[in-house]
């Protein structure tokens, strides 16, 4: 052996050494991601932890430095048919691993789907049965003062026996997550007039001081009347909510007060899906892979563990949205919302009154469905009053909320229906 091979095998081995040094610290990093379940590998060095990176660069890495060092080593003694051996090898291997990792991902996805989507709701109820709440993965400050239902068409209300500061306005919920200072009894006493309103964050009374918001003012407004009447307005609107959710409102929590006269506020943004959804698990998705998620991103795989998530609509998949919530949106789904409501009108005798900005789709709906409507457009020219009391913006002024409660009052006393009504036993 010459000087110049004995010189080359010495480059040769350290190289090759040092390919392997390589490796091992490749799969050191790797295994500490692992352990970590992130892609932070969690070495403490000056009281910090050390970001790692992607594990997929330390896989090639450590792959480069495994093959590179092991054909360094048998270089000398391999001809042709050794390198197409190793060839025929590697292409195998490769098969395998890659057949086992897609047969371990199908596994996951499999495992999930079975034993979370198809649940997803029975586990939602049981934690409510437990006295639990879901998560609402929200930065919005919203998420203060809604909570999920175990409804998965009414997805989230107000949470009851608020009082608080929202909005650097007071806020006020009775035991039924209306938006009052009391609580209303489910009989309906004689020579009560009972309104109820649906709606979302206008006819909540968004940034208004509690009582500001036109159905506690068209309350007191009506009590004033001095005709021997009692009336009330329970106002069920809740942020966020379109007509679906509001029929549904009407439906579960409304009817067992007996209404006589309904009034669904109108805003152009009904036609949308609500601001807060119950996402289900959706584990068909290709954007992502479970495998990676359990190895290397753990705390996103156990959030898709979760049975069900509630986020907002900035946030949400749309593909994991149950298709009888994305069915309530756009001109289908509030078509069927306000044939729903009517049909309940009839059934529990009371007045139904759409109420509103409205633009010519609804306009056309109503007339379509046969409901009455009272555009606030038509009906309160815009010079009228000043701009800055917003009487048409989806979140009118207090000033604004005063207007519209002088025009809904005399709507309702020009209809005749501020009277009580002959009570018929609540149906659904």
């Amino acid at each position: 052996m010459t000087t110049e091979n004995r010189g080359w095998r010495i480059v040769r081995l350290v190289t090759a050494g040092g390919l392997w040094a390589l490796c091992t610290l490749m799969v050191l990093k790797l295994g500490l991601m692992l352990r970590a379940g992130g892609e932070t590998a969690w070495i403490i060095y000056a009281g910090k932890g050390i970001y790692a990176g992607h594990p997929l660069r330390y896989v090639c890495c450590g792959l480069i430095g495994l093959l590179g060092g092991y054909i360094l080593l048998v270089l000398p003694r391999y001809g042709a048919p050794e390198w197409r051996q190793l060839a025929g090898k590697l292409a195998l291997l490769t098969f395998s691993v890659g057949l086992t990792l897609v047969t371990v991902e199908v596994g996951i996805r499999v495992y999930l789907d079975a034993k979370l989507k198809a649940n997803s709701f029975e586990r939602l109820k049981k934690l409510y049965r437990e006295g639990k709440k879901p998560e609402v993965h929200t930065t919005h400050p919203m998420s203060y003062i809604i909570q999920p239902t175990d409804d998965p068409h009414l997805v989230y209300d107000l949470q009851p026996h608020l009082d608080m500061e929202f909005g650097h306005k007071r806020l006020r919920t009775n035991g039924a997550g209306m938006r009052a200072d009391h609580d209303y009894p489910l009989a309906h006493r004689p020579n009560t007039v009972r309104i109820v309103g649906l709606g979302d964050s206008g006819m909540f009374g968004w940034n208004c001081e509690q009582g500001e918001e036109y159905m506690a003012v068209l309350e007191r407004n009506l009590n004033r009347r001095g005709d021997g009447l009692v009336y009330e307005s329970l106002n069920f609107a809740v942020p966020g909510y379109n007509t679906q959710l509001e029929a549904e409102t009407l439906r579960l929590k409304a009817l067992p007060y007996r209404p006589d006269i309904v009034i669904v506020g109108w805003c152009e943004n009904d036609f949308q899906l609500p601001f807060f959804m119950l996402e289900q698990g959706h584990f068909r998705r290709r954007d992502v892979s479970f495998l990676y998620q359990l190895l290397f991103d753990r705390k996103n795989f156990l959030e898709d563990m979760t049975p069900v998530h509630f986020t907002e609509m900035r946030s949400f998949n749309m593909t994991n949205v149950l298709s009888e919530i994305k069915g309530g949106a756009d001109v289908g789904g509030v078509r069927q919302a306000l044939r729903h409501m009517v049909e309940l009108g009839r059934k529990n005798n009371f007045h139904l009154l759409i109420f509103g900005p409205m633009g010519q789709e609804v306009l056309q709906l109503c007339r379509e469905v046969g409901v009455p409507y009272y555009n606030t457009f038509e009906k309160i020219l815009g010079d009228k009053y000043p701009e800055d009391y917003a009487v048409h913006f989806m979140h009118p002024r207090p000033e604004g909320h005063r207007v519209l409660a002088e025009y809904l009052e005399r709507e309702l006393a020009g209809r005749g229906w501020l009277k009580p009504r002959p009570l018929s036993p609540a149906a659904n």
